[in-house]
C-alpha cells in the first residue's frame, strides 16, 4: 500500500462526501503533502495515509502544520 493517497482515495477510505472532505481540509483537519516537494508533473494533492488513518481513528482534531 502506498504511503500517499489521492484526495479520491482518502475520501473513499474515510467514507465521506467530496464536500465534507474539502471542508475538513479547509478547517485544518487534513494537510496535503507539500506540493513543492512533489515532481513538477504531479499537479494533484496527496495526503499521508497515516494522517487519514489517524483522522478515522481519533476523529476530528486539527493537525499541526508540518515543517517537512
Amino acid at each position: 500500500m502506498s504511503a500517499l493517497l489521492t484526495s479520491e482515495e482518502a475520501m473513499a477510505a474515510m467514507r465521506v462526501s467530496r464536500n465534507t472532505f474539502w471542508k475538513l481540509k479547509r478547517e485544518g483537519y487534513l494537510i496535503p503533502v507539500d506540493e513543492n516537494k512533489l515532481l513538477e508533473r504531479q499537479r494533484r494533492l496527496l495526503f499521508r495515509r497515516e494522517d487519514i488513518e489517524r483522522l478515522i481513528r481519533e476523529g476530528r482534531r486539527p493537525m499541526q502544520q508540518r515543517a517537512s
